[in-house]
């Protein structure tokens, strides 16, 4: 594939801008579209083969919420994730997110600050949340993600679909499988829950995705104005023995394969799997 093609399927996304339009204004529990094949086919699937593993990643988050990795640095990859994100921040692509959400002057983040590529494997997890509000150096409002996944297979069975959550945490809304080529475009704010469960995941198989995060200078109704960091959040099960859920969820993911099983086995035994 030539860098210079488009990675996105331009006419398709202005073609059917007013159905998706539509769907994004009634998502439930916050506004959100789930689109398949926003990428051609072709990109989608070099970018699949192309994805770095876990080792070669620069980023590594390892705490008591969130275990997984990540890499900025697209222009080190393979060309397709640099014409991915060149069309992802594109005036042509930003223009189409401002008419299709109603958010005017969005900006596309230049440093990809906490997107680019993300990498779960096994033991992986990403609890409910909602983003940090202000980009750390442009200090302006997060306003959208765009998240493509770049699963050939997935079962639900291994965890890792990305729920939405309601406002007051009371129940999961929506739920995403992330199979390749799947894109979801949510609006972020300071109630805008969402996350994934800990992956249980056979040998050679890890949870991969792209994010492109938008931002403005205007906040929505839903974002306070002070700066915040990312605000974690405990599904209704989880309230009841919450630390030691998560210490014991964070030894199973930092573990070596062999002995996962057996910090599995406990946290069952002990009432506190996912």
């Amino acid at each position: 594939m030539e860098t210079t093609l488009p990675a996105v399927d331009f006419e398709r996304l202005e073609r059917e801008r007013e159905q998706i339009r539509a769907t994004f204004a009634v998502g439930d529990p916050i506004r959100h579209v789930v689109i398949e094949h926003l990428l051609h086919d072709d990109a989608a699937q070099r970018a699949v083969g192309a994805f770095p593993s876990p080792e070669q990643m620069e980023i590594a988050f390892e705490g008591l919420a969130e275990v997984k990795n990540a890499e900025e640095r697209i222009e080190r990859l393979d060309p397709v994730f640099q014409a991915i994100f060149a069309d992802l921040r594109s005036p042509r692509f930003i223009r189409w997110l401002e008419t299709m959400t109603g958010i005017a002057d969005l900006r596309a983040d230049p440093e990809l600050h906490g997107g680019g590529l993300h990498q779960g494997p096994d033991g992986s997890f990403l609890d409910i949340h909602a983003d940090f509000n202000l980009h750390p150096q442009l200090g302006i409002y997060r306003r959208l993600n765009v998240l493509i996944y770049l699963n050939r297979e997935w079962h639900e069975r291994w965890g890792g679909c990305l729920e939405l959550w309601a406002q007051d945490m009371s129940q999961r809304r929506a739920f995403v499988v992330p199979i390749v080529n799947r894109c979801v475009i949510m609006e972020t704010h300071d109630r805008a829950y969402h996350g994934y469960k800990q992956l249980h995941l056979p040998a050679g198989v890890t949870r991969k995705s792209l994010a492109s995060y938008y931002y403005s200078p205007h906040r929505s109704e839903s974002q306070t104005e002070e700066e915040h960091n990312t605000l974690f959040q405990l599904r209704p099960e989880e309230r009841a023995g919450a630390r030691a859920r998560q210490f014991l969820r964070r030894i199973e993911a930092l573990a070596p394969r062999a002995v996962r099983p057996i910090v599995r086995g406990l946290r069952r035994a002990l009432g506190l799997a996912d």
